[in-house]
């Protein structure tokens, strides 16, 4: 799976179905129609699909740095994904 990092607002809420599941790409629309100065926050998705969030939402990268690190990304890893804004799956390494 890959990831990419979206833009979103600050308490964004991912869209989901009538039993409370993520709908894939359930994002797409909301953020599509947003106003741009209002997607002040970071989010993680996957997007081999459509895309579903694997992070909460972050107000700072560094946050979110932080929250990559805590979840076993090695350095050279979050690196590649902040500064790029997407990894692709087989760039993903976990600590040992």
């Amino acid at each position: 799976m890959g990831t990419q990092i979206v833009r979103v607002p600050p308490g964004f809420r991912h869209p989901v179905d009538e039993e409370g599941e993520v709908m894939a790409g359930g994002h797409l629309e909301p953020l599509y129609y947003a106003d741009p100065a209002s997607l002040s926050s970071y989010q993680v998705y996957e997007n081999v699909s459509d895309g579903t969030p694997i992070s909460p939402v972050f107000e700072t990268v560094d946050e979110l740095h932080e929250w990559l690190r805590q979840e076993g990304w090695d350095q050279e890893t979050i690196e590649f994904l902040l500064t790029h804004g997407h990894a692709p799956s087989l760039i993903r390494k976990l600590r040992p």
